[in-house]
């Protein structure tokens, strides 16, 4: 697949060795967040750079950079340099204290790493040696996981196609599912042109009211919306929770936690497809049992 020929920003080789240094400058761990704001700064990388969408926009929510980097730590935790936990921190390993890990090293590694799976998984299909060429530039499909991109695409699909109000009635669900209570659509009340608000419980205690906003959008949300949002929010509450079915630019998320104004939560497609996966709103994980024959028992009658 080739990538977008207008992209200027740097592709995935390039980018092995600041992504290490990025781990180091964190105290050898961090989210993904945190990394790519990191490597954003070191690389002082422009706002084109950073807000510039993967692919067509009905491919996925990431930007290109992001894909980049999500390649960058799958051939990185491959090597055995980086790996990740359950929580979704990415930890650099001891392996790779132990060497200068430059770029060009990086990828030829990589390069012999992707030959010998790729001759791996024909021996096995095949059941002999078999000598495989391979594209020393990259081989996507070997990992990439094209069950997850379709159930992902497909439920994109349908958020992307729902009647607005539809779309803020299903707000309100998840905002119930996790804990919210008085959710209300405000919007057809005249409330300011607000979509919606609600109550978050956070102990017997505590509750904190809470404004949203529920849009579906193809493009990335600038921070304009967020400023028009946060206006809106004036004398209702000092919470705020945006979702929209597409991303954020980096400017509308530095306008959501800017310091000093009412702090606004951000929840882009994709984040809004996991939580559906999650909460198991329209979505359905279906395990697949597993059959092993013991082989040894019948010879045993």
């Amino acid at each position: 697949m080739s990538l977008i020929k207008d992209y200027s920003g740097p592709k995935r080789y390039k980018l092995f060795k600041v992504t290490l240094e990025v781990f180091d400058k964190l105290g050898g761990s961090g989210r993904i967040d945190e990394i790519h704001e990191k490597i954003i700064d070191l690389l002082n990388l422009t706002e084109e750079i950073i807000d510039y969408p993967h692919g067509d926009s009905g491919r996925s929510y990431q930007t290109e950079l992001e894909y980049q980097l999500a390649w960058v730590r799958t051939m990185l935790k491959h090597l055995g340099l980086i790996n990740n936990t359950k929580q979704g921190v990415w930890v650099l390993t001891q392996k790779a204290k132990e060497s200068d890990w430059d770029n060009n090293y990086i990828a030829e590694k990589y390069r012999e790493y992707l030959k010998n799976e790729k001759e791996k998984k024909q021996k096995s299909k095949n059941g002999m040696d078999t000598v495989v060429t391979h594209d020393p530039e990259f081989i996507e499909d070997i990992y990439e996981d094209e069950k997850e991109l379709n159930w992902k695409q497909k439920l994109k699909n349908t958020l992307t196609t729902m009647n607005p109000y539809d779309f803020e009635k299903l707000t309100q669900i998840i905002l119930r599912e996790c804990g919210f209570m008085e959710v209300e659509i405000t919007k057809k009340s005249g409330d300011g042109g607000l979509d919606g608000k609600g109550i978050f419980r956070l102990n017997n205690l505590v509750s904190i009211p809470v404004i949203f906003e529920c849009k579906i959008y193809k493009d990335p949300v600038g921070a304009d919306k967020i400023r028009n949002f946060r206006g809106a929010m004036q004398g209702r509450a000092n919470k705020g929770l945006f979702l929209a079915t597409s991303t954020f630019t980096r400017a509308a998320k530095e306008e959501a936690a800017r310091e000093g104004a009412d702090l606004i939560n951000l929840l882009d497609g994709e984040k809004v497809i996991d939580l559906l996966k999650e909460l198991e709103l329209g979505v359905s994980v279906k395990m697949v049992e597993k059959v092993e024959i013991d082989q040894e028992w019948f010879e045993n009658l």
